[in-house]
């Protein structure tokens, strides 16, 4: 089903991209190679973990999952949209959206060498994995 006009008035412009408001209190993080665990053709990018080696021998390890919270805001059309619709269903031929596409495999896409904003988690670990 399509989404109504209210939901789409609550989306940023196609053109998105992040300004300094925008990355206020965030951990800069684009220089690190940063991996998709999404499959080759998936349009929703969403999900990505990153490994570095550490001076000391051990690993930061990182999950990073895309930040749609940043634009959709509570009690907003778009907030209820998605409290209704739950998640995103596949199907043999088709989807049904959760959020509109814009978000979805545009503007929280986390396409390579694309600005985008991220909830992450990183944590240190030894090279027998245990969290340090």
């Amino acid at each position: 089903r399509e989404f109504s006009e209210s939901v789409y008035r609550c989306l940023p412009p196609a053109h998105w991209q992040p300004g300094e408001a925008d990355l206020k209190g965030r951990t800069d993080l684009r220089d690190i190679c940063i991996c998709s665990v999404d499959p080759p053709g998936c349009k929703d990018i969403d999900d990505a973990v990153s490994c570095e080696p550490l001076p000391n021998g051990n690993f930061r390890v990182g999950v990073h999952i895309a930040d749609v919270t940043h634009f959709v805001h509570p009690d907003t059309a778009i907030d209820r949209e998605a409290a209704e619709r739950c998640t995103t269903v596949y199907l043999v031929e088709r989807r049904t959206d959760m959020l509109p596409g814009l978000l979805t495999t545009d503007i929280c896409s986390l396409r390579g060498k694309v600005e985008r904003l991220t909830f992450t988690v990183l944590w240190e670990m030894t090279p027998e994995a245990e969290v340090v």
